[in-house]
């Protein structure tokens, strides 16, 4: 019998601790001030080197940019995400999230 608890409670254990695992979150930012051939990629590091983000895409068209940014929500925020575009010269707004 205490062998059957003992499976039972780590099997329990086992089933919270993926639960708790966080779900990639991702965020599209529209990006002022890209207006050139350089900023666009200024924008992708400013955004890549903020922990917790693992993948982004910017799209430059007509002064404005698109950033699609996929990151982890238990290490950064899309507020975080919006500061660091801005401290890099790009003010930033988040337009849509998932």
């Amino acid at each position: 019998m205490k062998t059957l608890f003992r499976i039972a409670l780590t099997a329990s254990a086992l089933m919270l601790a993926v639960g708790a695992i966080a779900a990639p979150q991702t965020v599209t930012l529209e990006v002022e001030n890209v207006s050139c051939v350089s900023c666009a990629p200024i924008v992708k590091k400013a955004l890549s080197r903020v922990p917790g983000v693992s993948q982004v895409t910017v799209i430059e068209a007509d002064g404005m940019a698109t950033a699609t940014v996929t990151f982890d929500d238990e290490k950064v925020t899309p507020e975080a995400l919006t500061q660091a575009t801005t401290n890099a010269g790009f003010p930033s707004t988040v337009k849509g999230s998932s």
